[in-house]
């Protein structure tokens, strides 16, 4: 089963207590950023990790390590999975008990040139798409390529024109929601694998839980 839970962030700041429940690899994370958008949506991204990692019973400090791809998974155990993203106000984590990708954009103006990274029948079908909706669809085979990559490199990053994902993957689905119209985001988990509604949360819904946390320990 996969699980999909999504933060929006506030417009302020997060506060100082928001860094003091950063895990420790999220914390060094967001420390090596000097961009202040940048740090808040590290911050953002760990504490969102910390919440859906804990549903699951996993301690908040459980050791994470990093594969050769760059790709976070559980130093100690096997049988759960995580990706995380982020883009403007949104973080999301999607946790499942088999590999898994996630990944959020913004739907914004770019230009057709970019989309010669993608694999050749990719771009062929964006070139068939009317004029008006090939921005859009742009997005649709972008977050899909990066929650594929996430799902399944390993020790090597795979390239963006290395797998169709809009007729393919052979074995992988993905899965497609909105975000007040703006925003995509797009979860890849293996072919078959339930794959359970988003979950919303806000800044303090998630702040709240980590001090009822605190609460039961003490």
């Amino acid at each position: 089963m996969t699980e999909i839970f999504i933060l929006k962030k506030p417009a302020e700041p997060l506060t100082e207590e928001g860094t003091y429940y950063l895990p420790r690899w999220r914390r060094r994370r967001m420390e090596r950023l000097h961009y202040a958008p940048a740090r808040e949506a590290s911050l953002g991204a760990g504490l969102l990790w910390r919440y859906a990692v804990e549903k699951h019973g996993v301690e908040p400090e459980e050791p994470v390590r990093f594969l050769q791809a760059g790709k976070p998974v559980f130093a100690q155990r096997e049988d759960l999975h995580f990706s995380l993203s982020h883009s403007g106000p949104y973080a999301m984590c999607a946790i499942s008990d088999h590999e898994i990708g996630a990944d959020v954009q913004q739907i914004r103006p770019v230009h057709m040139s970019v989309a010669r990274r993608f694999h050749f029948r990719e771009r062929d079908w964006l070139a068939e798409q009317p004029h008006e909706e090939q921005n859009r669809d742009f997005f649709r085979i972008w977050t899909r390529k990066e929650a594929w990559v996430k799902a399944v490199s390993r020790n090597q990053l795979l390239r963006l024109d290395q797998e169709d994902v809009i007729h393919g993957p052979e074995g992988w689905q993905f899965h497609e929601f909105w975000l007040d119209g703006e925003y995509l985001a797009t979860v890849c988990a293996h072919k078959g694998e339930d794959i359970q509604p988003p979950v919303v949360l806000d800044t303090e819904e998630v702040l709240a839980s980590f001090r009822q946390q605190e609460r039961l320990r003490a």
